[in-house]
């Protein structure tokens, strides 16, 4: 009977050490890049700034099954046309954190993130010109459906907070908003 317990101790440790099948086939690496939809606003507004004309870049090293480790920068651009003429505005936000993903599903792979990082913006009127960089966070999630072996569809849904500074030229209050991504990702190395 002692050496049935043992046995059993062996096999929960052996089971519980081992790699799942479906952790064999992660790739070590995910690029990923495509279109980007922002639409973002001060929190004392109630009129939204869409920025349609958007890309996304992101790398992902996976280090296990589960958790992965992300780093992304995002380009959004906007002429809007007050009072005084065009008014140029880019915002590059680039951020980094952590993405949990789940890979039950050999098709699709949904994944939530925790990213912070700053935001790089520049407003340009005439001959002004100011820029500035404020702490950025975001949090959302998406999936990958997948094409083959290394190839898969991306779509994504973000809530994007930067944080406004009083002594900017450009944002002196915060910054809220939603972030929809599709493009392309792809695998390099497997584990």
């Amino acid at each position: 009977m002692k050496w049935l317990g043992m046995v059993g101790l062996i096999c929960l440790v052996v089971t519980g050490f081992s790699t799942p099948a479906a952790a064999q086939s992660v790739k070590k690496v995910e690029v990923a890049g495509g279109w980007n939809y922002m639409a973002i606003k001060d929190n004392q507004d109630e009129d939204w700034v869409h920025f349609s004309k958007g890309w996304f870049a992101e790398v992902a090293g996976n280090l296990n099954s589960t958790w992965s480790v992300v780093g992304a920068v995002i380009g959004a651009k906007k002429t809007i046309t007050d009072f005084q003429g065009d008014v140029d505005i880019t915002a590059f936000p680039y951020v980094f954190g952590i993405r949990a993903s789940s890979r039950k599903n050999p098709k699709a792979t949904p994944f939530a993130h925790f990213l912070a990082g700053a935001t790089n913006f520049k407003g340009e009127q005439g001959t002004f010109s100011a820029t500035d960089t404020l702490l950025t966070w975001v949090v959302g999630g998406g999936a990958n459906v997948k094409i083959n072996d290394a190839v898969a569809a991306r779509v994504g849904g973000d809530y994007i907070r930067i944080k406004g500074k009083d002594q900017s030229e450009l944002i002196t209050d915060a910054l809220q908003g939603l972030r929809i991504t599709a493009g392309v990702s792809v695998g390099f190395g497997g584990k």
